[in-house]
């Protein structure tokens, strides 16, 4: 943008809803000129005990090679930092190395990169469905017990699937949501969107889409909140193809980039507002 280009979201507000990387992605908002706004609705937390990811990680180890299904960077970081903490992270790599890895996007599959784990498929949807797609087709083929790092809160439908198909299956939980609303932030957010002073909503993860929905349904509001997300007062953005489906869910449209990044998330809420305009 030159010095004499009008920003694309001046005059206009956008809330961020994200907890990690919140001033991040707000500045970026912001040097395109919109007013920001933080309500951060969830975030990652270790889990309680690591007792439970180091029973799936001997489990992991006593019954390797097999196939496992990597859904998130942080979670195998996670996952790994507990194996070091008990002396278990050489042979959990050597384990993974010797089994057949997929992952559900490009951020896992760097992780997985820079731990020396061969990758056998990256996602390009960001779905668990699509690993899970690829297995049962054979392509490639599970081997042995498969192994899905759940990202937060697991996906059972897919879990499901691949119990159906008669393959044994084990879930590793190294982190959970929790809330981070603190104070009233969601719900000034909800009060805000409804009154029509906020233009944009954007969401990284689908969970934080159903904290929204929960604090306006709290507030007696969650109905006129959808509202305003249907009817243009209040847009929502989401990052990718999962984080969008409850807002699908619930017949609301939503602005998603291409590329599920944040930068192309700003690019697309610039190019929304510009075409906005231009209508």
């Amino acid at each position: 943008m030159t010095s004499h280009e009008h920003p694309a979201l001046s005059g206009l507000t956008v809330a961020v809803t994200a907890h990690r990387r919140a001033t991040e992605q707000g500045g970026a908002f912001e040097r395109h000129g919109a007013r920001v706004r933080y309500a951060p609705a969830l975030k990652l937390t270790p889990a309680d005990e690591d007792d439970g990811v180091l029973a799936a990680t001997r489990e992991l180890l006593a019954s390797a090679p097999g196939t496992v299904l990597v859904t998130t960077g942080y979670g195998l970081k996670r996952w790994l930092a507990v194996a070091r903490e008990h002396g278990l992270d050489e042979e959990l790599l050597a384990a993974l190395r010797a089994s057949s890895v997929l992952s559900r996007g490009a951020k896992a599959t760097g992780q997985l990169r820079a731990s020396g784990i061969p990758c056998a498929y990256t996602g390009s949807s960001g779905r668990t469905a699509e690993l899970v797609d690829r297995l049962l087709a054979g392509d490639p083929a599970p081997r042995g017990t498969v192994t899905v790092q759940v990202h937060g809160t697991p996906d059972e439908e897919q879990l499901d699937r691949l119990r159906t198909a008669g393959l044994p299956v084990r879930t590793v939980a190294p982190y959970r949501w929790e809330s981070a609303d603190e104070g009233s932030s969601l719900a000034t957010l909800v009060r805000d969107a409804v009154a029509g002073h906020v233009d944009y909503v954007t969401f990284t993860a689908a969970p934080a889409v159903d904290a929204v929905f929960d604090a306006a349904r709290t507030l007696g509001a969650l109905e006129d909140f959808q509202r305003a997300l249907r009817d243009g007062r209040c847009t929502p953005v989401a990052i990718g193809p999962v984080c969008v489906q409850p807002l699908e869910e619930a017949g609301i449209p939503a602005v998603v980039p291409e590329r599920f990044r944040l930068g192309a998330m700003v690019r697309a809420v610039c190019d929304h507002a510009s075409e906005a305009v231009s209508r």
